[in-house]
């Protein structure tokens, strides 16, 4: 048997999985970012800390920044980590690199109906209405085959590879214009604010399975829907170069917001305030510059969220991943997520026909950086191929 090693490599914390001989994965261990120098140097403490001995057999990190061939640069941290050099540094049979977004998107399939949160309901009924065509919606993908209960897969224990039935396809494939695939073989679409903000999903292949893909669009322009949104997105761009989507849709863009709110009213307090207190005033009505700060955040992610649908055509859902939105709980404003989620003209009621959750899984991107090791040639597969996705029948 192999022992593997997941990471989750963000711009705060970087979490360790590893897998025995027994194919079962054990407890995580969180080591924070700023307690090391390099990806190394966390991989050392995690070794010391958890008292783990001998050779890994295979290493796949999900990392928050861009993959260019066997490298990547974690965006929010001065690291850079090439997985052959790592191979031999850390005496690792092999080392696969994958964008942690992509990693929460592999994962997607193996996720039950424990693992997410319902935010909105795809509307069976909902049309799309262009060019005065209505073309009927499927139903929101919630049927009753979800994996859920004994057959979930969890954190403990994964699903065995190759299990269950096949549950790709490509939408529209062979199909009349208008006509629309069952929302099963829909694309999927991630985005993951935290730290930074990460985007990613899952696009039918065409051969009965999915792709995975790996792109940075937390990095689009960000873009107003009103005065005040523009006065806002002006204050940014001003401040940083470039308003990114990432500079405010992240804990660091909440306090950009908040910031920039207090400037444009010359108001006190546009003096740093960590994401954590901006959110919690606002949450206790103790603030009104919070409580626009959290608003304007939700209200311009809902925008973002409803753009990447588009773009993706993601029929099958939308995935809310990350640390901040799951952390909310309840206390997200789902409402005013939703509004701007499908506040896109004619496109309404597509956006309308389309499910949005909320990941609750703790630990997703390691999850999907278990499924690489799992279910892919750890000895050298083409990268192409690492990508592809089989997903079993009934999604959450």
């Amino acid at each position: 048997m192999m022992r593997t090693l997941a990471v989750d490599l963000g711009g705060t914390h970087v979490r360790f999985r590893c897998t025995g001989d027994d194919a079962r994965p054990g407890p995580v261990h969180v080591v924070r970012a700023d307690e090391s120098t390099s990806f190394e140097a966390a991989f050392g403490l995690w070794r010391e800390r958890t008292e783990t001995r001998g050779r890994l057999d295979a290493i796949a990190v999900a990392a928050a920044g861009p993959i260019v061939g066997d490298r990547v640069r974690i965006t929010n941290l001065d690291w850079t980590l090439d997985a052959r050099a790592l191979e031999r540094s850390l005496g690792i049979g092999h080392c696969l690199l994958v964008n942690d977004v992509t990693a929460v998107a592999w994962a997607l399939p193996w996720l039950g109906s424990g693992d997410v949160r319902t935010l909105g309901v795809g509307d069976a009924d909902a049309r799309m209405v262009e060019g005065g065509h209505g073309a009927r919606m499927g139903d929101s993908g919630m049927g009753s085959s979800g994996m859920g209960g004994s057959d979930r897969a969890t954190a403990a224990e994964p699903r065995e590879s190759g299990a269950g039935a096949v549950n790709g396809g490509v939408a529209n494939d062979g199909r009349e214009p208008g006509t629309e695939a069952r929302p099963g073989h829909a694309a999927r679409a991630v985005i993951a604010p935290g730290t930074g903000l990460g985007v990613s999903g899952l696009v039918p292949a065409g051969t009965g399975d999915f792709a995975v893909i790996e792109g940075e669009g937390g990095h689009r322009t960000l873009a107003a829907q009103s005065p005040r949104e523009w006065a806002i997105v002006t204050a940014l761009a001003e401040r940083f170069g470039h308003a990114s989507a990432e500079r405010a849709l992240s804990g660091p863009g909440i306090e950009a917001i908040r910031r920039a709110i207090a400037t444009i009213d010359g108001l006190p307090g546009g003096e740093d305030r960590s994401a954590a207190e901006i959110a919690r005033a606002a949450f206790a009505s103790t603030d009104p510059v919070a409580e626009e700060a959290i608003a304007t955040f939700t209200g311009f992610l809902g925008s973002v969220a409803g753009d990447l649908a588009l773009t993706l055509g993601a029929r099958g859902g939308v995935y809310l991943a990350g640390g901040i939105v799951p952390g909310w709980g309840e206390r997200f404003d789902a409402a005013h997520f939703l509004d701007r989620f499908r506040a896109k003209g004619r496109f309404h009621g597509w956006l309308g026909a389309v499910p949005v959750y909320v990941v609750t899984h703790p630990y997703p991107a390691l999850a999907g950086a278990e499924r690489l090791l799992a279910d892919r040639d750890t000895s050298g597969a083409a990268r192409s191929e690492r990508w592809r996705v089989t997903a079993e029948a009934g999604w959450p």
